[in-house]
Parts: C-alpha cells; structure tokens; sequence
C-alpha cells in the first residue's frame, strides 16, 4: 500500500483527485493518467467527450506542494513531541530522543531542499514560458496579442504563489532540543 502512495505522489495525484475518478471509472472501463502541459482545454475534453470519456485535472504543481506541505507539517508537530519528552525524559533516554529529533530535523531539511530545488525549476520553466509569449506577442496584434499578455500575466500570477508556499513552508525553523 505505501509504495501505491508513493506512486501516485510521484505522478502527481492526491487523494481527493483518486476518489474523484474512482467514483467515475465503473467496471470494464480504464484510466490514463498523463503529464500533460497544455495552455487550452478545449480540444482535449471535446475529443474525449467524443469518445465517451472524462478528463480530470490537477496542477502537479500544487498536489506536490500541497504533499511537501502536509510532511513538513507532521514530521515538525512530531519534532515538537519529543522536544517535550526530552524536556522530561530521564538522563538515559535524552540521549535517544534527541537522536530522534536530529533524524527528524535532517528529513525535514531533506525534503525543503527538494522542494527548493522544484521552485528553481518552475522559475526556470516560467521564465522560459514567459520569454517565449512576449516574443510571440511582440510579433502579434490585437486580440492575439492581448491573449499571450494576460497569459504571461496568469503565469507569473501562479508563480508567484508557488513562491509564496515554500517562503512560507520554509519560514518556521526547527530548533533542536538541549
């Protein structure tokens, strides 16, 4: 069962999107999940309404910080319980406890170094993304030029609060006992 929850953390799914397509999928019928980048929706759901099928969707992005943020959240909640143990624990159990909370604090900073280094790749990918429709708007007029503005827009908008989860994720510091 664990390594079923790693595989659907690793293609980007929760829970909540596993329930939706469950409740969808009846007998006989199938699934694809796909890592799909796509800028407008419109021809995939008309194509697959076409064949009988439903599309669901969920940014990778914010199931993968949404994750990042709950495991950072329990593994310091768990952090702060054996800070108080320690805080009353026997003088040959301190020792083991804060071997605990050492591991823990190390996990922690494992997994906001990797959520770190995922940050530095979307600012790269939006940067990227964003160069690419200014040139293509530099090039365009009206209506069309209008479109890749707000799109450019839209995309620095969600980088933006990408960026604002992990400066709040990382904000707490976890302090070691003794």
């Amino acid at each position: 069962m664990a390594g079923s929850i790693d595989d659907l953390y690793a293609a980007g799914v929760d829970a909540d999107f596993l329930s939706d397509v469950s409740a969808a999928l009846v007998a006989g019928k199938c699934a694809v999940v796909a890592d799909v980048s796509e800028e407008w929706v419109t021809p995939v759901d008309t194509r697959m309404e076409a064949l009988g099928g439903v599309v669901f969707r969920r940014a990778r992005k914010d199931v993968q910080e949404d994750q990042t943020a709950r495991d950072v959240a329990a593994m310091r909640e768990e952090i702060e319980q054996l800070k108080t143990e320690h805080a009353r624990a026997r003088a040959d159990q301190k020792a083991n406890l804060q071997a605990k909370i050492d591991i823990l604090n190390t996990k922690v900073e494992d997994k906001l170094d990797r959520a770190r280094q995922r940050s530095e790749k979307i600012k790269s990918e939006t940067e990227t993304k964003v160069q690419a429709l200014q040139k293509k708007a530099a090039k365009a007029h009206g209506d069309a030029k209008a479109t890749m503005e707000a799109r450019v827009a839209q995309i620095r908008e969600k980088y933006e609060q990408s960026a604002s989860k992990l400066k709040s994720l990382t904000a707490p510091q976890v302090k070691k006992a003794g």
